[in-house]
């Protein structure tokens, strides 16, 4: 009787257990997705509300890199002002040092400098070899994530700052690989391969970006891509002499 009632102990036990676990994946499940949609929506004062009603000691390690991304895109994007950008910053820091090995903290790291770059490009010169080491070591330990290989592409193609075309389209295809669905990742390779004189190619991406489906969590950046696409399209259709 008492082996059984230890072994019925060690079942329930486990049972518990792993519905601690279900549900603690669920709420982050929850609140990563509630993040991204408010950000890809811009809803700023929502997004903001969010932020100040958190408990941030208690996220997860993933949790608190969608706390500092969405820190940092209200600075971007927003309307807040330099203390969010820092307050990303110093989020960021203490995620990279607490989790040497995560890939998510140094993304995070790379996005808040970057959006500083974005604001004032003269920063350009003095925080680009600092963007380099976290997209890095985003890369190195986040060789299956999309997000790092994107904003690596995203650094090499745009920033105007030692760009370099060839190693931004192969980051580029790298999170396509990962997350096919991004239509602005394809905006993103039609302005590339307009650069390179390639415009047949340009066409087919643009056209590509318009054919995806627009997501509900991405809705605004969804829309704004295709919009962007759409004008380029017609342009760039001019240049195609492929028949």
């Amino acid at each position: 009787m008492r082996k059984i009632n230890i072994r019925v102990f060690l079942v329930l036990l486990i049972f518990f257990i792993l519905q601690e676990l279900l549900l603690a994946s669920s709420y982050s499940s929850e609140l990563s997705y509630k993040i991204q949609y408010m950000i890809g929506n811009r809803q700023a004062k929502g997004l903001d509300a969010l932020l100040k009603s958190i408990n941030y000691e208690e996220l997860s390690p993933d949790e608190k890199g969608d706390i500092v991304i969405a820190y940092t895109e209200l600075y971007s994007w927003g309307g807040m002002g330099y203390n969010y950008s820092e307050k990303a910053y110093q989020l960021a820091e203490k995620i990279v040092k607490d989790y040497p090995n995560f890939w998510k903290g140094y993304y995070c790291m790379a996005l808040v400098l970057s959006h500083r770059v974005q604001k004032n490009n003269l920063l350009a010169l003095t925080l680009t070899s600092k963007i380099d080491y976290n997209l890095n070591m985003a890369i190195k330990y986040g060789q299956d994530q999309w997000l790092p290989h994107f904003l690596a592409a995203i650094r090499y193609i745009e920033v105007p700052i030692f760009p370099d075309l060839e190693r931004g389209e192969a980051l580029l295809k790298r999170s396509i690989e990962l997350e096919p669905n991004h239509v602005y990742s394809y905006f993103v390779y039609g302005k590339l391969y307009e650069r390179k004189g390639r415009y047949c190619e340009a066409v087919e991406m643009y056209k590509k970006a318009l054919s995806l489906p627009t997501r509900p969590e991405w809705k605004i950046v969804d829309e704004d891509a295709k919009k962007d696409a759409n004008q380029r399209l017609a342009e760039v259709e001019k240049k195609c002499t492929k028949k």
